[in-house]
């Protein structure tokens, strides 16, 4: 990057992708892409370039990556390496709709949701690719082909139906496909060495199991849980405890929306008992089932967990992330209100009981949720959140953003803007919940400024006379690896959250 400074605006600005010598000083790194560099190429200030090898090392291949998945590809020989400049030819354009591709000699295998929603499998010509005439070789269904990955001599592909996942095959030479016969769940894979050989790594998760490893490999079809991977940690069969429900729920404009229920068996039914529901909603991002410590420590508590599946995700395709994009993304917080909703409606909670989460992008579904209906939640956490959208922009790693939620300099996204601002919204004498705002001193996604002038605001204004915090990590960023410090701020906030919802073990004692 152009400098490492926090408190400058060229933070995350003019990315160059470099090739570094191991043995040289960093001075003598080349340049192989940059906007100062390739103008030809016509990279965005905070577009970033990355540069990579294809799979059998005949190229070098740029990616100009952003917040978009669609990201414009260009490649050059391998020898290009050695010339003064590279120059790069285009072989995917941002409007192709293209999030992965593979390459091979001079087959170019791609997934696209161009004029298909829920993604479609193609090949081309990596030398003259033909988009709209390839072959395409899984086409669109009524499940989302989610990701592809190769080994040797296979490509692998993801389909989902917005909860579980499965997993299957293409052999390279025949184009023939067969499924991956792993258990049902949430199914991931990697290869482990795809340029040598086609063994897979897989992982199956679900909310109440912990993710549990198998190895694979296609010439024998078998799966066989791994040795290697599986930790040795003995976790509860949560599946005794607790059941899990998912449902959908009517959101305002009729969409139905998907929302998953944890909660405890024989809980009584009467709103009585404290509930947590989280969602996302931004990039495609889908909240496919996880066996999460985290959450399962509320589970442990008494809690019904709930995660909605909003619009803005791509838990139902393409289509379901353009619905919360922009002028849009009101769709985002109006479905969680309407999951939420279905919590009290049902009984698994009441608004006295009701704790709301959102995270970074998901800070505008929270900070909008409590603004709309601040009658509807007791608690609201706020976790490095982007609560004042309005003013984001300024910020580092503003402009990288436009692609999802717009510019403040185009007209046409000013009033979405605003709509989805959820520090403009605060009023003065509402009763809000309590709310806990959580940032970190060195991030540079979401600048500590924005959640700490929404905790000020809403201290300023709220009228129900119950906390509002701002929760500070000095040494941190965004998130952090470190878990010390990630168990002690989830210890600080849920314990927090659940005084404030009355739960009994989490009372302050009486002097």
């Amino acid at each position: 990057m152009s400098t490492g400074d926090p408190n400058s605006n060229m933070l995350l600005k003019e990315m160059k992708a470099m090739l570094h010598k191991i043995g040289t000083h960093s001075d003598q790194d080349i340049v192989l892409a940059s906007r100062e560099a390739n103008p030809e190429i016509n990279i965005l200030t905070e577009q970033f370039p990355m540069v990579e090898f294809s799979e059998d090392y005949q190229y070098i291949l740029l990616d100009i990556g952003s917040t978009k998945s669609e990201s414009p590809l260009f490649y050059a020989p391998y020898s290009a390496l050695k010339d003064k400049k590279i120059t790069w030819k285009q072989f995917v354009k941002a409007s192709d709709d293209i999030t992965q591709t593979f390459i091979k000699g001079d087959q170019l295998f791609f997934l696209s949701h161009k004029n298909a929603p829920n993604y479609k499998i193609g090949l081309t010509s990596l030398s003259n690719p033909d988009f709209d005439n390839a072959k395409i070789i899984v086409p669109e269904g009524n499940a989302v082909i989610k990701s592809i990955h190769n080994s040797k001599n296979y490509l692998f592909y993801a389909l989902n139906n917005g909860i579980t996942q499965e997993k299957y095959q293409i052999d390279l030479k025949t184009l023939a496909i067969k499924k991956v016969p792993l258990p049902d769940g949430v199914n991931s894979s990697a290869s482990l060495n795809s340029r040598e050989n086609d063994h897979l790594q897989c992982n199956n998760s679900n909310w109440l199991t912990p993710n549990t490893f198998y190895e694979y490999t296609p010439q024998d079809g078998k799966v066989v849980k791994s040795k290697y991977f599986n930790g040795e940690s003995k976790y509860p069969d949560y599946y005794a405890s607790y059941d899990v429900k998912e449902v959908e729920v009517k959101s305002h404009d009729g969409a139905m929306v998907p929302l998953s229920i944890i909660y405890p068996k024989n809980m009584k039914m009467d709103g009585s008992t404290p509930a947590y529901i989280t969602g996302y909603g931004g990039y495609g991002i889908s909240s496919t089932p996880r066996f999460s410590n985290r959450l399962s420590v509320l589970l442990e508590q008494g809690v019904v967990v709930a995660i909605a599946h909003v619009r803005g995700g791509g838990e139902k395709g393409e289509n379901w992330h353009k619905d919360g994009m922009k002028a849009k993304k009101p769709n985002t917080w109006k479905d969680f209100i309407a999951c939420s909703e279905y919590l009290v409606d049902q009984k698994y909670t009441s608004p006295s009981k009701l704790i709301g989460n959102g995270v970074s992008m998901g800070g505008v579904l929270i900070g909008r949720a409590i603004t709309e209906r601040p009658d509807l939640f007791a608690v609201a956490i706020a976790e490095v959140g982007m609560t004042n959208a309005l003013r984001s922009q300024n910020s580092a790693n503003g402009d990288n953003q436009i692609p999802e939620i717009g510019s403040i300099k185009k007209a046409e996204d000013i009033k979405s803007l605003i709509e989805m601002d959820a520090q403009s919204k605060v009023k003065k004498g509402v009763k809000y919940p309590a709310v806990i705002v959580r940032t970190g001193m060195n991030d540079s996604r979401i600048t500590p400024w924005e959640p700490a002038k929404f905790a000020a605001v809403l201290q300023n204004s709220t009228a129900s006379e119950k906390p509002v915090l701002l929760y500070v990590n000095y040494e941190n960023g965004h998130f952090t690896s470190d878990l010390d410090v990630v168990f002690k701020e989830y210890s600080d906030i849920f314990a927090f959250a659940l005084w404030q919802v009355g739960h009994p073990k989490f009372q302050p004692a009486k002097k």
